[in-house]
């Protein structure tokens, strides 16, 4: 008796399928690219550029600065974090602290107070958005618009997960 004649696509339907699976299975066992880090830690550094006290002899001056220096410089998160002291370094008008788990990839902001600020307007000192660098990079974002009240300005920026900062 003669055999049926086979269909020879028939024979490799079933190992297509199988490679068509496996290849289709396969982002699913993992990326090989990791993940970015949802916060991670941030070197800040603030070099005082305040030169001299030109409002000292405000009345309001010696109030300013009682209320201001015990705090000293800190830099003030306006994203649910705690604020942070600097610590003086070594080198003059420069500080210098950690803020912890920073969010990654979300526009943030913060400022600085500082008590030298008194002397540039004891009354109403400003906050300081001048000369902070987050992780070795200057924030050069100043932003006066949706801000807690009694805040004039703020620097905004943005952690990568890389730890870089963009401005």
């Amino acid at each position: 008796m003669k055999q049926p004649r086979r269909n020879p696509r028939l024979y490799r339907l079933p190992g297509a399928l199988l490679l068509a699976t496996a290849v289709a299975l396969l982002p699913s066992c993992g990326d090989d690219t990791p993940t970015d880090p949802t916060a991670l830690d941030v070197r800040v550094t603030y070099v005082s550029t305040i030169v001299g006290c030109p409002d000292q002899a405000n009345e309001c001056y010696p109030m300013c600065v009682h209320h201001n220096t015990p705090s000293g410089v800190r830099v003030v998160p306006l994203w649910q974090a705690d604020e942070i002291h600097l610590s003086t370094t070594q080198t003059a008008g420069r500080y210098e602290g950690t803020l912890a788990a920073v969010p990654t990839n979300t526009v943030l902001r913060l400022y600085m107070t500082e008590p030298n600020a008194c002397c540039l307007n004891a009354c109403s000192p400003p906050q300081v958005t001048e000369d902070i660098l987050l992780s070795g990079t200057k924030l050069t974002k100043v932003v006066h618009d949706n801000l807690p009240s009694g805040i004039a300005s703020a620097l905004e920026f943005t952690l990568k997960g890389d730890g870089t900062i963009k401005n």
